[in-house]
């Protein structure tokens, strides 16, 4: 194994399934615009969002129960679960925008962020070759790439390589606000390289 890629920093062994499993079903919202209009997506994730925030805000109550503990991470148990909070408002953002902007690419970002990044963290855990100085590893950047390309293919064809790619980089460079950076990475580079194809070619 390459010396670059040697795990040096501690790696978290383990992740919650049920919440990633919550995280990769933000898949179906884009399916859910499509299929059944894009105010019925938005119904559904403000719907989630005000969900969320009464949870949040009623955390002290709830801490006793075992669905509570299989959502929360340890530390946001003592704050405000930051995390989910970003990415049900990307997604609910993305939706918005995809009013203005070009519907199947805001659709696009949003598989990035919840299949892409999902599936990074669940094999990443597993992962052997580490990034240098990072608990990352190239198994998880590579599970979300495939699986941002191969389920936002559909949407946007040959885009969702870049969306992949952008997404999954700023992932692995990102820290706590890649529920924000991911999903709008990836639509600022789709929209850009679209324009600049329709401009030359």
């Amino acid at each position: 194994m390459s010396k670059n890629f040697i795990c040096t920093v501690h790696k978290v062994r383990s992740y919650l399934p049920i919440r990633k499993a919550v995280h990769i079903s933000g898949s179906l919202f884009p399916l859910m615009a499509i299929y059944f209009g894009k105010n019925v997506a938005l119904g559904m994730v403000s719907s989630l969002l005000l969900l969320f925030l009464v949870t949040e805000f009623s955390k002290p109550l709830l801490t006793k129960y075992s669905l509570f503990q299989v959502l929360w991470r340890e530390s946001e148990f003592r704050s405000f679960a930051l995390a989910p909070f970003l990415y049900l408002i990307s997604i609910l953002f993305l939706l918005l925008l995809s009013f203005r902007l070009n519907e199947s690419i805001c659709y696009a970002s949003i598989i990035v962020l919840t299949m892409g990044d999902g599936l990074s963290t669940i094999f990443g855990v597993h992962g052997k070759m580490c990034y240098k100085g990072s608990s990352k590893t190239l198994e998880g950047t590579l599970a979300g790439l495939i699986g941002a390309i191969i389920f936002s293919y559909p949407l946007v064809g040959y885009l969702s390589i870049v969306g992949g790619l952008v997404g999954m980089y700023l992932e692995l460079k990102s820290k706590k606000l890649d529920n924000i950076i991911v999903p709008f990475s990836a639509l600022v580079a789709m929209l850009i390289v679209q324009a600049l194809v329709n401009a030359y070619i």
